[in-house]
């Protein structure tokens, strides 16, 4: 590879990374690429109710979220709580969102008394239903469109503001990133097998720095255990694809031996992923997938697709040490690229009120 093409794709995902960068400002990138304080992104939709998010929540699409509180682990009210690309349907029912919440869309609250502990940015119409909306005392609450069904007298009061909407994530180029990242974990070779051992699948890590296992979906079901995982392991487990074409299924089962902050699952392309178990440690990379589940808990940070149900997700960020992608990934980076970069710039054309903050 020659000098000038090699500077090229050096700066070239330099570029990647850094328009796709959060600016949350709370905490460094980890390996993955996102804010350590990031709890949940979705690229989609969000759709969430019954539990809470202990750190900060991004959502690409709409957003409907009743009685679920976000970034209430510290409930900083520096930096961003929610930032929602699309529309915020919010049911607060005793829930609290902690920290700024930013909405590219439109607001729309169902609940006697909506409170929000930060400021509050609407890039088109505010709907209060005839609520009390308020924020905490020096918060500011503004809409770029329309408000409606507001109630005078409210604290701070709701107000007109033409400034545009900063959502500090740029959501479409950070998809690509992550699913060309997702992609590369997915092309490594195998440093162990995955056994059935009575009905538990034993990943042996044989205490290396990297442990990389595949998952059959038939096998995901099953109780998962993690063994000679040393200190500084990174364990990244692929979930493999079903003869349907996408279908994982994790149950309603036991992880042993897994280290908050140490284990991701991968899941690349399009499907789904269900979760029911008590309780993993673990984060989730799987950027185009729908994720959903009726209960249950992960310490750890979730990247999807498209996010719904009524899990609880507690603030543990990946720490783990990924590999570099190798040199055919460049190629994919670069094609991805070019394609966003044209997706955006259409974008900037149709929406002036809404902006992608660079850090």
């Amino acid at each position: 590879m020659n000098r000038k093409f090699h500077n090229l794709i050096r700066q070239t995902l330099l570029t990647a990374v850094v328009v796709g960068m959060p600016v949350f400002g709370q905490a460094a990138d980890n390996s993955l690429g996102i804010d350590s304080s990031l709890n949940l992104l979705s690229f989609g939709g969000f759709d969430s109710s019954g539990s809470d998010v202990e750190g900060r929540v991004a959502v690409g699409g709409d957003a409907t979220i009743s009685t679920y509180s976000i970034n209430e682990r510290t409930k900083s009210l520096s930096g961003y709580g929610l930032t929602v690309g699309g529309s915020l349907t919010f049911d607060a029912g005793g829930s609290g969102i902690y920290g700024n919440t930013v909405v590219g869309g439109n607001l729309l609250t169902f609940d006697q008394h909506v409170h929000f502990a930060g400021n509050v940015q609407v890039a088109g119409n505010l709907n209060a239903n005839g609520d009390w909306v308020s924020a905490d005392q020096g918060r500011s609450i503004t809409y770029g469109g329309i408000a409606s069904g507001v109630l005078p007298g409210q604290s701070p009061e709701v107000t007109y503001s033409s400034a545009s909407v900063a959502l500090g994530l740029n959501f479409v180029t950070k998809q690509q990133q992550l699913t060309n990242l997702s992609r590369s974990f997915d092309d490594l070779a195998n440093t162990g097998i995955a056994q059935d051992v009575s009905g538990t699948m034993v990943f042996n890590a044989n205490n290396a720095n990297l442990a990389v296992f595949d998952l059959a979906a038939s096998d995901a079901g099953k109780a998962l255990e993690l063994s000679n995982v040393g200190a500084n392991t990174t364990v990244i487990i692929n979930l493999q694809r079903d003869l349907q074409g996408g279908i994982i299924n994790l149950g309603n089962h036991s992880y042993t031996g897994f280290t908050p902050g140490h284990v991701l699952f991968n899941f690349v392309g399009g499907g789904s992923i269900t979760f029911a178990a008590a309780e993993v440690s673990a984060s989730f990379l799987a950027p185009l997938a729908d994720f959903s589940g009726s209960n249950g808990h992960i310490n750890g940070q979730i990247i999807v697709g498209s996010w719904s149900g009524g899990i609880q997700v507690n603030d543990a960020a990946f720490t783990g040490v990924t590999p570099v992608p190798e040199p055919q990934t460049y190629a994919l980076m670069l094609a991805g690229l070019g394609v966003v970069t044209c997706f955006s710039r259409r974008r900037r054309q149709t929406t002036s009120r809404v902006s992608f903050s660079i850090a």
